[in-house]
């Protein structure tokens, strides 16, 4: 999985903002905390959602099992969106 080469994530004033280079017009601004952040970088590297799972449950000192659920949940929030291929 990896995020579509038009969608970047821009830092604007301390808020991490998801930008189409396309011109795609949003029904307002998308913003994402540090977690969709961490997870978001990830994907523009081609990772998958095991290796997500695992890297993001080591960055924050918690169990996949704990995370597994978010993960998924942001994964298909992308996909439903488009902005991942």
């Amino acid at each position: 999985m990896k995020i579509k080469p038009e969608y970047k994530l821009r830092e604007v004033s301390g808020m991490n903002i998801v930008v189409s280079t396309a011109g795609m017009d949003f029904q307002g601004i998308i913003t994402v905390n540090e977690t969709a952040k961490f997870i978001w970088r990830m994907l523009e590297n081609g990772a998958e959602k095991s290796e997500i799972i695992s890297a993001l449950a080591k960055e924050c000192n918690v169990s996949e099992a704990e995370i597994t659920a978010d993960v998924e949940e942001f994964l298909s929030t992308l996909e439903r969106e488009d902005i991942v291929e």
